[in-house]
């Protein structure tokens, strides 16, 4: 469930945030000059600039409603929960997909001016597959959200991946058996959302992390529902 006016006012929010259009603008920036063509518009560093924009929409996604006592407010009218959170993740989603679209025409018309000639079949996949692997990562820091107070959400999930990084490394060393590493190699991957984007030009192999990253978006809002569900809200101070 999604409630479509909290969606809209998290999408502005999002849009009016410094943050998120110096990161949204530097991933303009890298799409236009950094590629060839629209199929290489979320690679090199414009793939760097989409992870931090993902992770400047997704701090406090919920927490910062709930901090600032509007949620609170809005949740006294007959609105659920998961309505609210819906709002909340899809409203952050259309902000991504908004820059995220800017950054795929900004690449495109580099290439015409550039003169690149591309198959547009595939330039035009790129952009839904880079949305959907993004939006994977933007659901799992809501429902790291949905416990964690404030930006720690983002916190809690870079010190994740930092503490799997250093096991993956450090624990085929410390117990001396060097074939763990292609183990925790394949286990890493199912992890988190996985990069979709071959699925443009290779299908037979980009296929699997798209479903696979769709499986990761319903199950992480499912996860974020439950989780807040549970959670108790403080009321607001008069």
């Amino acid at each position: 469930m999604i409630s479509w006016p909290v969606a809209r006012a998290t999408a502005l929010e999002k849009l009016r945030s410094p943050g998120v259009l110096a990161v949204g603008f530097c991933l303009v920036a890298a799409a236009f000059f950094g590629g060839s063509g629209p199929r290489q518009a979320f690679s090199g560093p414009a793939l760097v600039f989409l992870g931090m924009l993902t992770l400047f929409l997704g701090a406090g996604i919920l927490s910062d409603e709930l901090d600032s006592g509007h949620a609170q407010l809005v949740l006294l009218r007959p609105l659920t929960r998961a309505a609210w959170v819906g709002g909340r993740l899809a409203g952050a989603g259309g902000a991504l997909g908004a820059i995220v679209s800017a950054a795929w025409v900004c690449a495109a018309a580099g290439a015409l001016l550039r003169g690149a000639a591309e198959p547009w079949v595939p330039s035009l996949a790129i952009l839904p597959l880079a949305m959907l692997w993004a939006f994977g990562w933007l659901s799992v820091l809501a429902a790291v959200g949905a416990v964690l107070p404030g930006w720690t959400n983002v916190a809690g999930a870079a010190l994740a991946v930092v503490a799997w990084g250093m096991l993956r490394g450090g624990l085929p060393v410390l117990l001396r058996r060097p074939e763990l590493a292609d183990v925790l190699a394949t286990v890493g991957k199912y992890l988190g959302p996985q990069d979709p984007l071959a699925l443009a030009t290779r299908p037979r192999e980009g296929l699997g992390p798209a479903l696979y990253d769709l499986c990761w978006i319903f199950g992480s809002w499912l996860v974020t529902v439950l989780l807040f569900n549970r959670r108790e809200l403080a009321r607001r101070r008069p």
